[in-house]
């Protein structure tokens, strides 16, 4: 790679890092990282003929690429069904190393030796590893931020008529002496049971009757994610 594309390249991750993060010893360590990984495949292609060195090149080619298709694709489609859409404890845990394992897989099976010989790859591949890096980072921000947020998996069940006791499970919901509020449609539940991970409320004569918005409001004033809740009327019950 050329001495002026290198230094182009370094200033635009170093401003881009800055405006992302808003840190500046973090973007250095970035723009630090990625002179050190161009440094580093210059001198590595100058030994491209050892066959060791080759193998050995393409093992760890194979296992970064994947690593940052992992970080780029997986993490935040991950984020969004845990923490936005659907708001559940975890994707199943065989997901991350059976995709890693077909990535691997797929990934080997490129002549990288060739590839790597257009300096146009070798920059593409570590502008690509960049981004990635960029995205794990702010996958690990968001994540970290709503570690301790409220959140509601699910409500058993989820519709009631008065009296009736609602179970909601979830997490981070705070001890029975820190107990909050969960409100619906305005009104609030009676609470019957509470602790971290599962709260039993009951029901009180509703003000009006349907579908409406169930969410917990913890003792220090955050709310929860809401869920639907149908407040039905015992007349229209078989």
């Amino acid at each position: 790679m050329g001495k002026y594309t290198t230094i182009v390249i370094s200033c635009l991750i170093f401003l881009a890092s800055l405006f992302f993060f808003k840190a500046i010893i973090l973007a250095l360590s970035l723009t630090l990282f990625f002179i050190f990984w161009v440094l580093l495949i210059e001198v590595v292609w100058q030994y491209r003929q050892s066959t060791f060195l080759l193998i050995l090149t393409k093992l760890l080619i194979v296992a970064i690429f994947a690593l940052s298709v992992y970080s780029l694709i997986y993490l935040p489609l991950e984020f969004l069904i845990t923490e936005i859409w659907l708001i559940t404890p975890k994707i199943p845990s065989m997901v991350s190393p059976v995709l890693l394992i077909i990535l691997i897989g797929g990934f080997s099976q490129i002549n990288w030796n060739d590839r790597l010989k257009v300096k146009s790859w070798r920059l593409f591949l570590l502008v690509f590893i960049i981004i990635s890096g960029l995205v794990y980072l702010g996958y690990r921000q968001n994540k970290l931020a709503r570690e301790y947020l409220p959140k509601i998996y699910n409500i058993t069940p989820n519709w009631g008529i008065q009296a009736q006791l609602i179970e909601i499970r979830g997490i981070n919901f705070f001890p029975t002496w820190k107990k909050g509020k969960i409100l619906f449609n305005g009104q609030e539940m009676r609470i019957k049971s509470w602790n971290e991970e599962l709260i039993i409320a009951e029901q009180p004569v509703p003000a009006e009757f349907g579908k409406t918005a169930l969410f917990i409001v913890r003792s220090d004033g955050i709310i929860s994610n809401k869920l639907p809740f149908e407040v039905r009327d015992p007349n229209t019950l078989k």
